[in-house]
């Protein structure tokens, strides 16, 4: 048996160790007092430090990249489990050219929609045959595990950020505004060809589906091209995640105070939030329309001590109150280069959390 599934294995035992996992993150989501605040770091290629594998065997390999996130859950002791995020891949399944750094996020080397008005041509993802299957199988695995022990989450990308990735998002901005019509009508057509995905990952285990729509922050585009463009359709897409039986999030990163309001319009579940908004802020505006998770600052990760993460949580947990309605959890996906001292820290502190009387 080699070393990596020995570790696998032997995880399997101490798992029970977080049963209460999966009904804490429940109550915070329902806004249920918990006995201490959940943590959900946002995890996903961070996990090969400590499986050794590496980054390209994790988003081509389904059995490697459980491995990777299990042992990474088993070392930290985390109540929810993410597969890896990987933000080109639905725009691969429609022929855009991508590139795999060693031990680095991929990216787009080419876009596939030549002229927007063209979009009608895009057809819905194909799960089985194609990279998509790789982190369904994950789903699948994880959840043989862990489902109803840990809060299973997994990842589609939003429809604006999706149109951006076919079209090229500097041709996108242009079409906002010479062509709001189009820009509306390609949005849409990219809301309904993710549906296969997300329905293939339901039903494969997962507990709930982080809708990612970093193009739409407001450091991008404005709050009304943000209302205009992307809330009616991330709308859809959360209604769909509802009516197969999972819960929905909402990941935007950068600067969302001025589209806080607007993204509890989509019904999502939980927002999870970048670091340019504190969590205080975030609670004020959204009240209990959506559970808030965040947002320890990825970059203090990185470079911070583990007192200063110790601090940041504390922060975080003292901002959110006691009464559920928030998930401890980083700003973004954790970097690789996040110290395990720091993420040991990070954990620690919120598991040591009590919710004041």
């Amino acid at each position: 048996m080699c070393f990596i599934t020995w570790i696998v294995v032997a995880s399997l035992g101490s798992l029970t160790m977080n049963d209460a996992s999966f009904d804490l993150v429940m109550k915070a989501v329902q806004f249920k007092k918990p006995d201490r605040i959940p943590v959900i770091p946002i995890i996903g290629l961070y996990s090969l430090n400590i499986s050794g594998f590496q980054s390209a065997e994790l988003l081509h390999d389904a059995e490697k990249q459980a491995k990777s996130q299990l042992v990474c859950q088993t070392r930290f002791g985390y109540d929810g489990i993410f597969n890896v995020m990987d933000l080109s891949v639905e725009a691969q399944t429609l022929g855009a050219e991508v590139e795999f750094p060693a031990n680095s996020f991929p990216y787009l080397k080419s876009h596939p929609l030549r002229e927007p008005e063209s979009f009608e041509g895009v057809p819905p993802l194909d799960v089985k045959s194609t990279r998509l299957s790789v982190f369904t199988d994950t789903i699948k695995r994880m959840a043989e595990k862990t489902k109803r022990e840990l809060y299973i989450s997994s990842y589609v990308i939003g429809p604006f950020t999706l149109a951006g990735h076919l079209l090229g998002i500097d041709d996108l901005m242009e079409l906002t505004v010479e062509d709001e019509g189009i820009t509306k009508s390609l949005v849409a057509h990219c809301a309904k060809i993710v549906e296969p995905y997300i329905e293939a990952q339901v039903e494969a285990g997962t507990d709930n589906v982080v809708i990612l729509e970093p193009s739409a922050s407001s450091s991008l585009i404005s709050p009304r091209f943000f209302e205009m463009f992307s809330c009616q359709n991330i709308k859809s897409l959360v209604s769909h995640i509802h009516n197969l039986g999972a819960g929905a999030t909402l990941h935007i990163c950068g600067k969302t105070s001025k589209i806080l309001e607007i993204m509890c319009e989509t019904g999502a579940d939980v927002l999870s939030i970048d670091s340019y908004v504190t969590i205080l802020e975030a609670r004020e505006l959204i009240q209990d329309r959506a559970c808030v998770m965040g947002n320890v600052d990825t970059t203090l990760l990185i470079n911070g001590t583990p007192d200063d993460i110790k601090y940041a949580t504390d922060t975080c947990i003292g901002m959110a109150g006691s009464g559920g309605g928030c998930i401890l959890s980083t700003s973004c996906d954790t970097p690789i280069e996040v110290p395990e001292a720091n993420m040991v820290s990070l954990v620690t502190s919120a598991m040591n959390s009590r919710p004041e009387m």
